[in-house]
Parts: C-alpha cells; sequence; structure tokens
C-alpha cells in the first residue's frame, strides 16, 4: 500500500497532483466515523456532568453569564434600539442589569434626583476614572464624565467640553496647545506627553471647562433636582449628600460649596466640589443660548475655571455662593483637620484622593452598608488614630499654629516669620527650635498642644490633629522632616469630643424663614 495519496503523473490533472485511494478512503472512513463517534459521546457526558454542578453551586459558566453579557450591549452604541430617547453619557447606552439583592448596590441610597458631573483631561482619564467607576460611581443611575478630547474609557463616554469654546479664543492661545496636540496623537496619550510639561498645560487648559460643562449638561439632562459639579480625584460621599439634600429646596437659587477667593471675590472651590440646584441651572441656561460663549474671552485673563462660574452665576442671575465647609471639603482623611470644629460634621466631598484612597473609602461606605450621615470623627477613627506615634521621621504631620525658630541663625520666609511666637516665651519654648527632642518637650509642656514637627530649625506646633504625608529623605538631619504626636493626650481629648449628639448640616432652607 502506498499510502493514502498516490501519485499517479499519468493520470493527474493539470491541477491537482495527487489522487485519493478508492480502497484506502473506505477503511480509513469507517475509522473515522468512529473516532468521532466516541468523541461526541463523550461531550455528551461532560456536559450533563457539568450542567448537574452548576445547579450544585450556582457557579456556571456561559449557561449564566450569556444573558447579562446580552444586556450590556454596546458600550459604544449612541441610542436605546428601543428607546428614541438619546442613552445617557455615564453609563454604557445599554442599561445594566439593576442591582440584585445581593448586590453592594442593593443598600445603595436613592441618587435619581442628582446628576454627578466629574471633570477629568485625557492626560489623566485613564488613571483616574477607571477607579472611580469601579467605586464611588459603581451604583449611580446616571452620570456625565466632561474633558478636554472625547475618549472612551472601557465603554464610558468622556464628552469634550472645549469643542464650543469660540474658535477666536482658541485659536493662536498656547492654553490650547495640549487640547490640539492631543487629538493628533497617533498611540496612548502618555507617551504623547511624555516630553511635555504637561502638568502645566493641563492646568492652563482646565479653566475653559466649567462653564462649558454646564451648559452641555444642562442641554442634555435639563431636569434634574440638584447637579454636583466635581473632579475626577473627589471623592463623593453619597449617603450624607442625599439625607442634606432632604433639607434643602432645589426650587430655591442654590450654589453651595467649600468657599475660596479670588481677591476679595468668593467661589465655590471646584475640587471640593459644588452642588447646583435646578432653579439655579435653569436660571442660568434654560431659554438662553450659547451662554457659556458669553465668558470665553473673560476666562483668559482668570485663574480659574470655577471662579469664572462663580462669576457667571453672580452676573447673569444674581446668585451667591453659600459655604458649606467643612462638609464639602478640599482635603482627605490624612489631611483633614481633626478639631472641636471639625469633629462632629457630616462630611460629603473629599478632594486629592488618589486611588487607592478612593478604594479605601468606599470599602469603609460598605462596611458601614451606606448608612448615613457619615461624620469627619468616622474618618479619624477608620484611618487615622492607629497612625499616630510619638516619633515618625521624614514625615510632615501639616503642624502649623505656632512656630518657634531663631531668626538671626538662619533665613525664613514671611510667612514663617509671621507664625513664629516671639513674645512671653517660657525656657522650654525658648529651646523649641534646637532639636526635635526640645521641640517635643516644648510641645508636651503646653496644654493645648496635640502634636508637632521639626524642620530646619523650625518647631511647629498643633491645636489640631491632622496625619499629613511622607517627605524626601534629606542627607543633612538640619533640612529632614521629624514629626511626633502626643497621643495619650490625643487619646484624652478624643474622648471628650466623641459624643457628638444630632447631626447639624451646615445649610437648610428652614434657617432662611426663620
Amino acid at each position: 500500500m502506498r499510502g493514502i495519496f498516490e501519485k499517479d503523473p499519468g493520470r493527474a490533472s493539470a491541477k491537482f497532483n495527487y489522487m485519493l485511494s478508492p480502497r484506502v478512503f473506505q477503511r480509513r472512513s469507517v475509522v473515522l466515523l468512529a473516532v468521532l463517534a466516541v468523541f461526541g459521546f463523550g461531550l455528551l457526558i461532560s456536559s450533563a456532568r457539568l450542567r448537574e454542578r452548576c445547579e450544585e453551586s450556582g457557579y456556571c459558566g456561559f449557561a449564566q453569564l450569556s444573558p447579562s453579557l446580552a444586556a450590556l450591549g454596546d458600550p459604544y452604541r449612541d441610542h436605546d434600539q428601543n428607546n428614541s430617547m438619546p442613552a445617557h453619557a455615564g453609563k454604557p447606552a445599554a442599561a445594566n442589569p439593576e442591582p440584585s439583592a445581593g448586590s453592594e448596590c442593593a443598600s445603595f441610597p436613592d441618587t435619581s434626583n442628582v446628576l454627578l458631573v466629574m471633570k477629568t483631561g485625557a492626560s489623566e482619564a485613564f488613571g483616574k476614572i477607571p477607579n472611580q467607576l469601579m467605586t464611588n460611581l459603581k451604583c449611580l443611575p446616571e452620570f456625565y464624565l466632561f474633558g478636554d478630547m472625547a475618549q472612551k474609557v472601557a465603554g464610558y463616554t468622556i464628552h469634550d467640553s472645549l469643542d464650543t469654546v469660540l474658535p477666536e479664543v482658541t485659536r493662536n492661545n498656547e492654553d490650547f496647545d495640549l487640547y490640539f496636540r492631543q487629538k493628533t496623537c497617533p498611540v496612548d496619550q502618555g507617551s504623547c506627553n511624555k516630553h511635555h510639561d504637561v502638568g502645566r498645560q493641563a492646568w492652563k487648559l482646565d479653566k475653559y471647562k466649567n462653564i462649558h460643562m454646564a451648559e452641555k449638561t444642562y442641554a442634555m439632562r435639563p431636569d434634574y433636582d440638584w447637579y454636583l459639579f466635581v473632579d475626577a480625584d473627589t471623592y463623593v460621599v453619597w449617603p450624607t449628600l442625599l439625607k442634606w439634600l432632604e433639607q434643602l429646596d432645589p426650587d430655591e437659587p442654590h450654589y453651595i460649596g467649600s468657599v475660596a477667593y479670588v481677591g476679595y471675590v468668593p467661589f465655590a472651590h471646584g475640587g471640593s466640589g459644588y452642588l447646583v440646584s435646578q432653579a439655579t441651572m435653569s436660571k442660568l441656561f434654560k431659554g438662553q443660548d450659547k451662554v457659556a460663549n458669553r465668558w470665553d474671552q473673560r476666562v483668559t485673563r482668570e485663574c480659574c475655571g470655577d471662579f469664572v462660574f462663580a462669576l457667571a452665576l453672580k452676573n447673569e442671575t444674581d446668585t451667591d455662593v453659600r459655604n458649606a465647609w467643612p462638609t464639602i471639603n478640599g482635603e482627605k482623611p490624612h489631611t483633614l483637620p481633626y478639631a472641636k470644629k471639625e469633629w462632629c460634621q457630616p462630611i460629603v466631598t473629599m478632594h486629592h484622593a488618589g486611588a487607592e484612597e478612593v478604594s479605601e473609602l468606599y470599602a469603609f461606605e460598605k462596611e458601614r452598608d451606606f448608612s448615613y450621615p457619615m461624620r469627619i470623627k468616622d474618618l479619624y477613627h477608620r484611618f487615622v488614630k492607629d497612625q499616630l506615634m510619638a516619633r515618625r521621621d521624614d514625615w510632615d504631620n501639616l503642624s502649623d499654629n505656632v512656630f518657634y525658630l531663631n531668626s538671626s541663625a538662619y533665613e525664613y520666609l514671611d510667612w514663617e516669620k509671621k507664625k513664629a511666637k516671639t513674645e512671653n516665651l517660657s525656657a522650654l519654648e525658648m529651646l523649641a527650635h534646637e532639636s526635635f527632642d526640645d521641640c517635643r518637650r516644648a510641645c508636651h509642656s503646653l496644654p493645648e498642644c496635640l502634636q508637632f514637627r521639626f524642620y530646619h530649625g523650625i518647631c511647629a506646633i498643633s491645636h489640631t490633629i491632622k496625619h499629613g504625608h511622607p517627605t524626601k529623605q534629606e542627607p543633612y538631619q538640619h533640612w529632614r522632616f521629624m514629626s511626633g504626636w502626643n497621643v495619650k493626650r490625643i487619646e484624652e481629648w478624643v474622648e471628650e469630643h466623641d459624643d457628638c449628639g444630632e447631626v447639624e448640616f451646615p445649610i437648610e432652607d428652614s434657617w432662611l424663614s426663620l
């Protein structure tokens, strides 16, 4: 037997060089059919066993996953095929399955009357947005993401807030160098930005976003009671916020935030987040056309977009900002001041939260079963209390109430000299600037001192509790940051102030009727 293929040059066609042997083909066919039959029988047995295992354990593969996958649909669609209304911008276009009774979102409060609007940038979006999607945004039925370029992050839409800025403002304006450059980037933005000062460029571009994203948001979703504007590194404590909003009327002209100033003009700090009522948004945008464009030229002359938004609200609607600090806050657990004024206050937002910190805050909320309200003291007990110690080197605990220094020995900045105590010094205070141990002794001698830090010949003491952040390890001891806490005194202070009573929110409409 020559084999399955017999070469026959005399009978082969021009197209085929080989012919099949009929005799061998019949024998091999029988063998192949037998193998296939055995293989098919094995598959049937495996399938039956797999089905039994799925039913017993509740764990299965495509049999249970495929309906969910089908429900997700195509996240890049702009409209639901079964609905003429446009799908919302935050979540994928097709609706996700409703949270089940066993899901963490089942105990999440109803946020259907509040629209979150989160601001980011193309240079940071993939570093900040994914973690928000997995945590703080996970249980929201709807939200909007705005940046400086149209993007998709894990199927979620980021809208370009700047595509409607006046051409005469963007043209030949170095503030928009990053905006136009990133549109031509053929790879990831990180690679394209590697050789540019992207931090400075992104900051200069950012100020043009605020009023445009507010106008775009209202055009797409004009019927919400409340609009909460935050940054991509802002954490929102939703249960506390929603309890607070029960005390506020969305039909009143509210613009609420943590107040900052440019000169003598107050505005709500954007990173801390600001809350705008339906009445204010409709007064600014309803029936109006190109409101943001009226402010494009003004933005070029100002520092910040949140400041210009406040100017627009004041000029267009005569609405003033109302201060809600420390409930709306620009700090985070490790940099918050824990003192009598802040201790019992409810907390709604925190700023400059890194991905790990956002994850930890979300885990804390889950442990609390999203109960409300969260107070500032709760953050201390969870994140700070166990981190305090007598001494931590290469650490700045942000002590800054009173400074002790020798101005004749070193040159100090004006603000440092202004904080220096120079009169009525005790013997220990006079030596406080000499060393870390001298600084510690001075702190322990002062009843109001809870913590201290020593660096560059400065002993700084604090009447509030702060945790702080690590610093660079300096080669010379004189420049090294060293921090300490009077742990026993802090424990006594906490015990004295830990009973808070009922929660009091910073702004309530009932106050206006008194």
